[in-house]
């Protein structure tokens, strides 16, 4: 199951930020877009994790309502993608029913990427 979450939210962030970027989509539209498609799609084709799956995709296109100055090539979205999943499983049984989860782990997922990719920067 983890491989599905993760596999979802790396498609989620990735398709997102595609329509935003390549396609000149507004964020809103395009997170609307993912997640009315999975809400629809995911479940239709996996009845018992369907609902979860999707509840994954609505956070990766959370994570990728981003600033392209920070976020400039569709491969950042692939690992705030993963790092979204991670994060998801890490935290699917805190704060249920709470709002804000889903943004926060979508936030929690850039901000963690970003500091990487500073890491990175100072290393090399």
């Amino acid at each position: 199951m983890a491989i599905k979450i993760i596999a979802v939210a790396v498609l989620a962030t990735s398709l997102t930020y595609f329509i935003i970027f390549k396609l000149n989509k507004g964020p809103v539209l395009a997170s609307a877009i993912v997640t009315l498609a999975s809400g629809i799609i995911l479940p239709h084709f996996f009845p018992e994790e369907g609902v979860l799956l999707a509840t994954v995709a609505t956070t990766g296109s959370y994570a990728a309502m981003v600033s392209r100055e920070r976020f400039p090539k569709l491969t950042d979205m692939i690992f705030v993608g993963i790092i979204s999943g991670i994060v998801f499983i890490l935290a699917e049984e805190a704060f249920v029913g709470v709002g804000g989860r889903l943004g926060s782990i979508a936030a929690i997922s850039c901000f963690t990427w970003l500091g990487i990719k500073k890491a990175k920067e100072r290393i090399l």
